[in-house]
């Protein structure tokens, strides 16, 4: 058989990354296994081959986000089979291994090093012609500044991706998109007590899930709007938004579920309603267990210890400690509080300031994130 050239290969994987980015599933299935066999008769190409394992880490992070319930391959595999070592990288190669390293590493919750691999990403940003693909870029830097609590450099970048999905919004395509942008501004709203902003964006994602029929898509928007009603202080309102995200999250297998219980969990017990709280707590720890999910384990260990084992300070204390991380310090200091606020009513005073304090040093650690990452 007549060798293909490494060029007509190259023009079929950004076809496939352009439906991996879509989240069109069984396109970008078919076009993966079209290329596989093409690759068995292609030109001799190094650059080629390292693109194809690029793309088939990302066809992998694809499927893991679209079916949240079922265990995926080891991608650390695909990461081995790019590292480049000994083979000289172009431009945008270089782009994107650091760009996939960085999703990687945001994936595991070890957000220094998915920053310093965007960082090196971002240096190599102007060999990306396609607006689409940047915008991408932007998306998942919006993303771990947000979640890092750094929330002027995360609406710096989730502006640029917003306004480029949305104007592609018209063929339906980025719809998706859109939404997840409109996730990280209303929380960034949130961060900034500006409840009243992040509302808004908050329904228009409810509104376009339902419109998609994206089950997933409209549990997270009804998980943020109970969260942001939460914030608000406007206990009812949270705990109805809660409500209904439980049924999207189980029949769309989100693992977001595991949250929706701890939530609800939290805002019963902090309402004196001790049965409906041990309820959720319950349903928390089995998804946590099904989904394996040891952070909010964690968090869910707090509240066992402090609503339903006899508030032992000291047992609190040292739940709080596993905490005590980068991905940790927003809900260490959300459960400090509230355990604060939890031995205040009961008279407890010196535990109480206790965690007052524990509270403040965890407002510390996030503002001091901005310059873990700078040189």
């Amino acid at each position: 058989m007549e060798s293909i050239p490494a060029a007509v290969v190259g023009q079929k994987i950004n076809e496939w990354y352009r439906h991996i980015k879509k989240l069109n599933v069984t396109d970008a299935e078919m076009l993966r296994e079209e290329i596989k066999r093409e690759l068995d008769v292609m030109e001799e190409d190094e650059q080629a081959v390292l693109y194809f394992q690029l793309m088939d880490f990302r066809h992998e992070q694809m499927l893991e986000y679209v079916n949240p319930s079922q265990n995926q391959v080891n991608k650390a595999d695909y990461l081995r089979a790019v590292e480049g070592e000994g083979k000289k990288l172009t431009g945008i190669m270089e782009y994107y291994v650091h760009f996939f390293k960085g999703m990687y590493e945001f994936s595991k919750g070890e957000y220094i090093k998915a920053i310093a691999f965007y960082r090196h990403a971002e240096k190599k940003l102007d060999k990306v012609a396609d607006e689409l693909e940047r915008a991408e870029f932007y998306y998942k830097m919006s993303e771990i500044f947000y979640h890092m609590k750094q929330t002027h450099l995360s609406m710096y970048y989730i502006e640029q991706a917003y306004h480029a999905y949305k104007a592609h919004k018209a063929n339906g395509m980025y719809e998706i998109k859109v939404i997840q942008c409109r996730f990280v501004i209303a929380g960034n709203y949130d961060d900034l007590c500006t409840h009243e902003k992040a509302i808004p964006h908050l329904k228009e994602a409810e509104e376009s899930a339902r419109n998609l029929g994206n089950k997933y898509m409209l549990a997270k928007a009804l998980l943020n709007l109970g969260d942001s009603y939460k914030n608000m202080g406007d206990q009812d309102r949270a705990l109805y938004f809660l409500i209904k995200a439980v049924d999207q999250a189980k029949e769309s297998g989100a693992k977001e579920l595991t949250q929706i219980y701890y939530e609800l969990a939290l805002l019963h017990f902090k309402k004196k309603e001790h049965e409906s709280g041990k309820h959720y707590f319950e349903l928390g720890v089995e998804s946590a267990e099904r989904f394996n999910d040891w952070f909010f384990t964690n968090l869910l260990n707090v509240l066992k210890l402090l609503y339903l084992e006899g508030a032992q300070p000291t047992a609190v204390a040292d739940a709080l400690e596993e905490l005590d991380d980068i991905r940790g310090y927003p809900y260490l200091e959300e459960l400090a509080l509230v355990s604060a606020e939890f031995y205040t009513e009961i008279g407890h005073m010196d535990e109480s300031v206790y965690f007052y304090n524990k509270m403040i040093y965890a407002q510390k650690q996030i503002r001091r994130g901005e310059f873990l990452y700078e040189i």
